[in-house]
């Protein structure tokens, strides 16, 4: 059995939804190991496999979307700017 060594990227690499499904459903319809299944369909990191799957099996398949990150915007910011004028009117 020949070893293959893992390609590093310099870069995150993101993978499609599809792309993701399909490797879940690889995983668990076949007895093949994280490793396997990362070197054959040439992801880096065999733990990202794991992830996916666990995240699959707690919320099903919409788990493995993409999402937006950072802060979820609480109030929508106001387009509307203030002249002096109209500012200067309501001081006196």
């Amino acid at each position: 059995m020949e070893i293959k060594p893992y390609v590093v990227q310099e870069k995150n690499e993101e993978y499609s939804f599809e792309k993701k499904i399909f490797v879940v459903e690889l995983y668990l319809t076949s007895k093949l190991s994280y490793s396997d299944i990362a070197l054959q369909e040439g992801i880096n990191n065999p733990a990202l496999i794991c992830n996916w799957v666990n995240r699959f099996r707690v919320a099903g398949p919409d788990a493995l979307r993409e999402r937006r990150k950072g802060r979820k915007i609480s109030m929508a910011k106001s387009t509307k700017k203030l002249s002096k004028k109209t500012t200067s009117q309501t001081t006196k």
